[in-house]
């Protein structure tokens, strides 16, 4: 029980921290600068500002959604041409590290871009990304600002 306690407030603290960052209001509509987001992998835990100062493509999947499953895959090869414009950033919200883990696997899925989520955190995630009708593919710029939702190949192509 302490542990969980723990690691939820640890969570709790960083997404406060990583919040404060941004001074314009969040929201995860086109043009708005992006929710903050705290992601969890084998590294630890790690903000996605990290990533800030160059474009991010941020995929949200589970593998219960075959659609978003498959973006995630489309999106992570196209990464693999295009790695130079942006930095992709796939969050898994699956219930259970190790389905996600297996379909990283499975799919042959570039592990440093994947992160799995606490299921503490999820909610608050699906609810600040506004995911409760699906998950999306985001694109953001080098201030964090939305500016694509479900980017095609040639948009990211172009990026600078």
């Amino acid at each position: 029980m302490n542990k969980a306690f723990l690691t939820l407030a640890i969570v709790g603290l960083l997404v406060l921290f990583t919040s404060a960052y941004y001074s314009a209001p969040a929201d995860s509509r086109i043009g708005y600068k992006a929710p903050a987001l705290v992601l969890d992998n084998n590294n630890g835990l790690s903000p996605l500002q990290q990533h800030r100062g160059g474009n991010v493509l941020l995929t949200f999947w589970a593998s219960t959604d075959v659609e978003s499953r498959l973006s995630n895959k489309h999106y992570d090869r196209l990464s693999r041409t295009h790695g130079a414009r942006y930095t992709h950033v796939a969050v898994n919200l699956d219930r259970s590290s190790a389905v996600f883990k297996s379909i990283v696997e499975i799919d042959d899925l570039d592990r440093s871009a994947q992160f799995g989520t606490a299921v503490e955190a999820q909610d608050a995630i699906i609810k600040s990304w506004r995911l409760e009708d699906g998950y999306h593919t985001f694109l953001l710029d080098a201030q964090g600002q939305i500016l694509a939702i479900d980017p095609d190949e040639s948009m990211l192509a172009h990026l600078k």
